[in-house]
């Protein structure tokens, strides 16, 4: 269904955050409360006031590595005897930009971080001086521009500077910096200038008004320029890696001496990016607490993740310090995964089709840990590891599931855009992790059953043999073993290994049940501990997102899975906010209880820009909103589409182009309770079942008359690019 801007702008600008106070946490080795800029490559925080505005630059590319000086032998005896903590690679700061005006010394500060352009507004004022900051990363180009307007009736005397690394700190390892053609230049290694494989950023930065440039300064290069009363000046800074271009040092100043003139084609560019990304799909759910932080939360992912480039990590490109916590890695436990499952609802999974790109680099590492740890075939997989096969520490925790979480995503990918491209691509890492648990499950022949044995639930690294059969093992092999059996059937691959996991799925072992508080709830694994006060999500990721019991499921299954999901009770978790609600969304609890929490939640997690955080990990809080949202109002991955099946009763809400298991687009509304219609979008012209929301519905595919039907659940074929229409009789 198309959307319009005037459609989907007044909602998406419910997102925009206000600041009337200068943000606390910058630099930080965590989250950041601060403005956001980015384009899922070049990140910024915005930093400061009028007088001393800083935009703390990181790059998603631009990581530290330590493996680069050893030969593979000397890599493979550290990364199997050496479990140093934080030891690896890590993310690192790429840089800063500058801007002082003495004028508005002890200015007051209000910031506008919007969403919708894309963009962060400044507004400073100091007596008679005052200035708006209007400030970009290009949607389609590494270029920050950071348009400075004189809005009061002095001039104003600027002075911009850059450098590499982290902000204040002058003696940085290995830079080269210079004036050239009116461009201030600063290159800058990761690692030292001899080592294959290190990473470079090159920054350029200009201004397109006339600017004195400071060629002898030993630091802080940069230039001076002066605004009169209602003059606006631009500076702008590109910054690319050696990943970007062949020589990316002559290519960023290129790009930065062309955005002198061509800046306003850059920032059309830039918005009209945004436009139709909000166009993609829209939610409306009758509150504009959970609407601004829908918007805002897409906002924040849009700005970390983008395709062709490399993923994000904990924090995103927002990095403002060389030693963010966890190295800022590639966490596999959750958090690596969890912040993107809300783009593949929301429409959106083109932003993160490079989530497989770190996943093929560390096959190899993964078949050594396999081999040499575990004496197994396939792949297993520490817990944090980086890009381009790199591994951040070598540590297990007794964990053998990490590379089965990884699973998740890509199931997610592939089921709900039937895309067998990328599914073949895809297809060789699960089968790499089905390998591997093909051989590490025990069979107990006396009990007919396959069991998960020497894996731990919890980050429990002194626990020596972990617990047998705890329910994240359990649920995670399971979701292995039915996504590769589907995937194998579509994309014609390994016939001859089907029967064999089709076993394996028929006889692995139950979920683990016991009585508490008088009530039949899952164990949290089947011979060690039955359950724990200490709260996260891990003993129930198998409801969601391993996608093992949801509305269609056994009565009895679904009943003890409402009981377990309710006392657990973590709704205000630090690692569980990101999927709770749809674990609870899944096994049908109070909706009104769901839709209120989510409320609480934003009230009491939410920094000034809008970033949820609860502290157990980096930019995953962002999934909490729009995925639970998403699947309160729209469930299909048991290949039924339920719509609003898990909705508040008195909320009118809407969502358009929502996107379902089948490469189904879906649209609907509520109204006093009463769905008033649902459209379906097939894109791959698979088979649509769906529950029907009225005791008597009309139904119309394409330009055909529409026909009646009776039954509260409808299977139909659909072609490829057809639209079916459903109404109440």
């Amino acid at each position: 269904m198309k959307i319009s801007v005037n459609q989907a702008r007044p909602l998406v600008e419910k997102g925009i955050a206000v600041l009337t106070q200068l943000p606390k946490w910058i630099p930080s080795d965590l989250a950041t409360d601060a403005p956001l800029l980015g384009n899922g490559d070049l990140g910024a925080v915005v930093g400061g006031d009028g007088a001393k505005q800083v935009f703390y630059l990181g790059k998603n590319d631009f990581w530290a590595q330590v493996h680069l000086a050893e030969s593979w032998e000397q890599r493979s005896e550290r990364l199997l005897h050496k479990e140093g903590r934080r030891s690896g690679t890590r993310i690192v700061a790429a840089g800063w930009l500058e801007v002082e005006v003495p004028q508005l010394k002890g200015c007051t500060y209000h910031a506008e971080q919007d969403p919708y352009l894309g963009e962060v507004r400044g507004i400073y004022q100091k007596g008679e001086a005052a200035a708006c900051y209007t400030s970009v990363i290009c949607a389609e180009q590494n270029t920050l521009i950071v348009e400075v307007e004189n809005t009061g009736s002095v001039v104003l005397n600027l002075h911009f500077s850059t450098m590499p690394g982290v902000y204040d700190t002058a003696e940085i390892y290995g830079y080269g910096d210079g004036v050239r053609e009116d461009t201030v230049w600063v290159e800058y290694p990761a690692e030292p200038y001899h080592l294959p494989g290190r990473r470079w950023v090159y920054t350029s930065v200009t201004a397109d008004v006339p600017t004195r440039y400071e060629s002898t300064r030993m630091i802080r290069k940069g230039g001076y320029f002066d605004l009169e009363p209602g003059q606006k000046g631009h500076i702008l800074l590109t910054m690319l890696s050696d990943l970007d271009s062949p020589d990316a040092k002559e290519e960023a100043h290129r790009l930065c001496a062309a955005s002198r003139t061509g800046w306003k084609d850059l920032w059309g560019a830039h918005r009209k990016w945004w436009e139709q990304f909000w166009c993609k799909s829209i939610v409306e759910t009758g509150n504009d607490i959970l609407d601004s932080f829908y918007y805002a939360s897409l906002y924040i992912l849009a700005s970390a993740t983008r395709a062709g480039k490399v993923p994000p990590g904990l924090f995103g490109p927002w990095i403002t310090t060389d030693r963010s916590k966890w190295t800022g890695s590639y966490t596999l436990n959750y958090n690596y995964q969890s912040p993107f499952f809300c783009l593949y609802s929301s429409n959106r999974q083109e932003l993160i089709t490079s989530y497989l790109e770190p996943l093929l680099d560390i096959v190899p590492v993964g078949r050594l840990y396999a081999r040499e740890k575990f004496h197994r075939p396939g792949i297993c997989l520490p817990v944090e590891i980086g890009p381009w096969g790199t591994v951040c520490s070598s540590i297990f925790h007794h964990q053998k599931t990490n590379a089965a979480y990884c699973c998740c995503n890509i199931f997610m990918h592939y089921f709900s855009t039937r895309d067998k491209e990328w599914g073949r691509k895809a297809y060789p890492f699960v089968r790499e992790v089905a390998d591997f648990w093909e051989a590490d499950l025990l069979w107990e022949p006396e009990q007919n059953r396959y069991s998960v044995v020497g894996d731990s639930l919890h980050e429990e690294y002194w626990r020596d043999t972990g617990e047998k059969n705890n329910t994240h093992g359990l649920g995670l092999v399971r979701m292995v073993m039915k996504g590769i059996l589907q995937m194998s059937l579509e994309l014609g691959l390994d016939e001859e290994k089907r029967e064999k996991w089709q076993h394996i799925l028929d006889h692995l072992a139950a979920f683990p049940v016991f009585e508490r508080n008088g009530q039949k709830v899952f164990r949290f694994n089947e011979d060690n501990y039955a359950w724990r006060d200490r709260a996260n999500g891990s003993s129930i990721k198998f409801i969601y997102p391993f996608n093992c019991i949801g509305l269609e499921s056994e009565p009895e299954l679904l009943e003890i899975a409402r009981n377990t999901v309710v006392q657990k009770d973590i709704f205000d978790n630090g690692n569980a906010f990101c999927e709770y609600t749809v674990m609870c969304a899944r096994v049908g609890r109070e909706p009104q209880l769901l839709y209120d929490k989510l409320i609480e939640q934003c009230g009491l997690h939410a920094m000034p820009n809008k970033y949820i955080w609860h502290g157990g990990g980096g930019i995953e809080d962002a999934n909490g909103v729009p995925n639970g949202i998403n699947e309160m109002m729209l469930q299909s991955h048991e290949d039924i589409l339920r719509i609003f099946p898990v909705w508040p009763k008195g909320k009118d809400a809407r969502f358009t182009n929502l996107r379902a298991y089948g490469a189904f687009l879906v649209s609907s509304s509520i109204t006093n309770d009463m769905v008033d219609f649902v459209q379906v979008e097939s894109e791959k012209g698979r088979e649509l079942t769906i529950d029907l929301p009225w005791e008597k519905t009309l139904v119309q595919v394409g330009e055909d008359a529409p026909y009646e039907v009776g039954a509260s659940r409808l299977t139909i074929p659909t072609r490829a690019g057809e639209t079916i229409q459903f109404r109440s009789k």
